[in-house]
């Protein structure tokens, strides 16, 4: 930096040369003039060269008090540039102001946040010329530091398998939102003893270093933790279950399951089938492990016994099975409140099983044997369905289709009716021995009697339009042991 001293006038040296300038001209005047004319010119003469002098050394010293007021000037003036990185900051005096700010940055920020605050600062010089009206105050160089300074904290980070989920001040914050997770599923333990409760996945909480606006909201992160997901699961159908006893069980609602399974008709749910649960899945996992006391049931083993006079399509029971039961403790683990796997730790069987005993037939069945299962039995339109309509109940399935259209014989079976029945007009009712009985009305014409053997599959009638009928179609019926059933579940 220029020494501000540089341009100071040496005053004592100049007067010093003044005085003896002074001295010298009262010298002259003392003098006595005696000499003669040429005498007089010559002291003339140095006079006027004095005179020159003196003026020449008040021009030179005007002159030097010019150049040193004018470096005086110069140095009031200068000034730095302050650049933070590219983006200019303001004009200063002096470039330790810069440290003030920053220690004010650091203390201010402190104090508001309550954290440990780090500044990273890129911070440049460039000379300049500043009047004092240009320089910036330190209030808005505290301004212009604090929206571009790269000023950062130490918070504490929290990892789900190492990936980042968010931050918070303290490790503490953290540690209350996992515990606040928690919480629900030890409530659902209340009476059970319970032996352990963990979070499944990887958790790390780490302090690192962050810029400010890393630092989160608990509540946003704890809302993120439970409900950030969807997973999809299975379930299997068991006897008796239907999607309203599923979504219950899982807390979903009906319509959930039917979008989650466009390809499942919801009336023709079959034991083993796999229904698709589209459930909410937290970013962590509450494993719970309680000890439960139970009893379970013991299923019963089945034998088959063979009879070469019944059909192969023909089985009875000989010997009816009976569960047994036993005692169980078991360890259920649980994920977020759903059964994921059991420990057994003891059982006893306190009720043994009685076998059943299956019979079967091994010979071979005519045609006309019913096979237990159905064919639709004419190709056509489905007009309507089973159910109500109209006000009353309808008890079959309408199919659609051109006059003279065959229909054939659903199963295997013995023609019990063939002719024309009040509303029905032109039908035929097939008794197929096992219980169950269809009904084929609204023909033109009928090609079976009454004591036929009929083989599934087999021509018996034609669409008509006979009977209580808008147009022609086929009224098709299925009964079981004398009471009517939706035919859509037997026939596709």
């Amino acid at each position: 930096m220029e020494d501000p001293n540089s341009g100071k006038i040496d005053l004592e040296g100049l007067k010093k040369q003044f005085s003896k300038i002074i001295d010298s001209l009262k010298k002259i005047q003392l003098k006595k003039i005696d000499f003669s004319k040429v005498r007089e010119i010559e002291s003339k003469k140095k006079i006027t060269y004095l005179k020159i002098a003196l003026s020449s050394f008040m021009i030179v010293t005007i002159l030097a008090l010019s150049v040193t007021g004018y470096r005086i000037h110069e140095a009031k003036l200068k000034a730095y540039d302050v650049y933070l990185g590219q983006y200019k900051m303001g004009t200063i005096r002096d470039q330790e102001e810069i440290q003030l700010v920053i220690e004010n940055l650091k203390r201010d920020l402190s104090s508001r946040y309550h954290m440990d605050i780090a500044l990273h600062e890129d911070i440049s010089f460039e000379e300049t010329k500043a009047k004092d009206q240009m320089i910036t105050s330190v209030e808005d160089l505290e301004r212009s530091f604090m929206e571009k300074v790269d000023f950062k904290v130490y918070g504490y980070m929290l990892k789900v398998n190492g990936l980042e989920v968010g931050s918070l001040k303290t490790k503490e914050e953290i540690e209350d939102i996992i515990e606040r997770i928690k919480e629900p599923y030890i409530a659902m333990m209340e009476g059970i003893e319970l032996k352990d409760i963990r979070i499944v996945e990887d958790i790390e909480i780490v302090k690192e270093e962050m810029p400010l606006y890393k630092i989160g909201n608990p509540e946003k992160i704890y809302e993120y933790l439970v409900t950030s997901t969807e997973v999809v699961r299975t379930h299997t159908v068991e006897v008796g279950e239907s999607l309203w006893t599923i979504a219950k069980i899982y807390d979903l609602t009906v319509d959930d399951l039917i979008t989650a399974n466009p390809e499942r008709n919801p009336d023709k749910l079959q034991i083993g089938d796999e229904i698709k649960l589209v459930v909410p899945k937290p970013v962590l996992t509450v494993a719970t492990v309680a000890e439960v006391e139970y009893t379970e049931k013991v299923k019963f083993d089945t034998e088959t016994e063979y009879d070469k006079n019944m059909y192969k399509t023909e089985k009875k029971t000989k010997v009816a099975g009976v569960s047994g039961e036993k005692l169980v403790t078991a360890n259920e683990i649980k994920y977020n409140g759903i059964l994921e796997e059991k420990e057994i730790v003891w059982e006893e069987v306190v009720k043994e099983p009685v076998t059943e005993v299956v019979v079967r037939g091994t010979k071979e069945p005519p045609k006309t044997v019913a096979t237990g299962l159905f064919l639709m039995p004419t190709r056509g339109t489905i007009s309507s369905r089973y159910g109500m309509r109209w006000g009353r109940m309808h008890n079959g399935l309408d199919i659609a289709a051109k006059m003279g259209t065959p229909i054939n014989a659903a199963d295997g079976g013995t023609v019990v009716f063939a002719g024309t029945k009040s509303t029905y007009g032109k039908m035929v009712e097939v008794d197929h021995g096992n219980g169950y009985k269809t009904r084929y009305a609204h023909c033109s014409s009928i090609l079976v009697k009454v004591g036929d053997k009929v083989y599934k599959g087999q021509h018996i009638a034609n669409v008509g339009n006979t009977g209580n009928s808008t147009g022609p179609h086929l009224h098709f019926e299925v009964l079981k042991n004398g009471k009517n059933q939706n035919p859509a579940n037997f026939v596709k």
